[in-house]
């Protein structure tokens, strides 16, 4: 039964917003003569459409009674309206659910999914083991709270540094901790929400509905699972420009790009490093000598688009640029995307470096 934890109605009733929201929506969805009781969109604010709907709901189904909890006008935990309201919704609203200070009401998760949910994460080798651990934490802890189902998406495990190609995100392959088991993308699985007239919308796992009808009502969702996510004892850690993604370690303290060049040098060939002022650019001594030469970024080494010239081929070997042909650029090219291979073989040799 959805659960009201404070009075409704007036007078002298608390009217928090997630207890009105949830008595709104079931008053929204309850028909009498084809007509919901409340005729306007629930918005977790008590008003004269509330007072009305509560009252005629009351007296058609004469629930005020002496010996009774309710009083006229008044919803109270555990009273006769909840449980008309609620014995009355159709089978596809039961059960709706309600966060504490929120009014969007949804219809709570299936317990089975989110235990097979936290059963992938806590099994799945290629997360780094205390991390994958935290993750399976949160997904118990957010079904048992709120009764929302949290899984890993498709694409939200460990990503292998091809597949980082073609991820909608900024860094490149081995720049991301999916790359090293250390960061999912934990979304809401069948999420189902009720919209203002009622009617239910079951959503993808970013919210995008919710998101494009009204953006403060899924960021309220992101942060009730953060509200779990970030603090002790789980202390995993968000990212501000994409809210599904969680990861093992805080972005400020750590060089996603110092990381990846840490471990370019201690399971490549050559000597790596990172170009001051250009995060996101790679200087390698191409194999040869001291001297380093910009190479590019992680995308374009990857694709063997790296910005090696003949005349960096001719400093590293010591040849005149006149002799450098065509294929040693390219061989040079396929070399140092070798490295970032090597990288992707070693991935548990990874660390976070400041």
């Amino acid at each position: 039964m959805p659960d009201v934890t404070d009075s409704v109605g007036e007078p002298g009733c608390t009217n928090k917003v997630h207890d009105v929201a949830i008595v709104q929506a079931m008053l929204r969805v309850v028909k009498k003569g084809g007509a919901p009781y409340l005729g306007g969109n629930y918005d977790g604010a008590y008003g004269k459409q509330t007072k009305a709907a509560i009252n005629k709901f009351q007296t058609d189904f004469a629930l005020i009674k002496a010996a009774g909890t309710d009083k006229a006008g008044k919803v109270l935990p555990g009273g006769e309206t909840v449980a008309k309201l609620s014995a009355m919704l159709p089978a596809t609203h039961k059960p709706l659910h309600v966060i504490e200070n929120q009014k969007t009401v949804y219809i709570e998760g299936v317990a089975a999914d989110a235990t097979t949910s936290k059963n992938a994460v806590i099994g799945d080798v290629q997360l780094d083991a205390t991390f994958r651990g935290k993750v399976g934490t949160l997904i118990e802890t957010m079904f048992n709270q709120h009764k929302i189902v949290l899984w890993v998406t498709d694409t939200g495990g460990r990503r292998p540094f091809a597949k980082q190609m073609t991820a909608n995100s900024h860094a490149g392959p081995g720049e991301s901790n999916h790359q090293y088991g250390r960061a999912v993308d934990l979304g809401f699985k069948n999420f189902t929400w009720v919209q203002s007239n009622g009617t239910l919308k079951k959503d993808r796992d970013w919210l995008n509905t919710l998101e494009a009808t009204n953006a403060a009502k899924a960021n309220a969702f992101w942060d009730a699972r953060d509200a779990l996510a970030l603090k002790a004892p789980i202390s995993l850690f968000r990212l501000q420009f994409e809210r599904i993604h969680l990861q093992s370690f805080d972005n400020p303290t750590t060089s996603a790009r110092r990381s990846l060049v840490k471990l370019l040098n201690l399971v490549g060939t050559m000597t790596w490093d990172s170009v001051a002022g250009h995060p996101n650019r790679y200087k390698c001594n191409l194999g040869k000598g001291a001297a380093t030469h910009v190479v590019g970024s992680a995308k374009q080494i990857w694709s063997k688009q790296s910005t090696v010239t003949a005349a960096m081929v001719a400093a590293a070997t010591g040849a005149k640029v006149t002799a450098i042909k065509a294929a040693q650029v390219a061989a040079m090219k396929t070399t140092l995307k070798a490295d970032f291979e090597l990288c992707e073989a070693n991935w548990k040799k990874w660390v976070p470096v400041p």
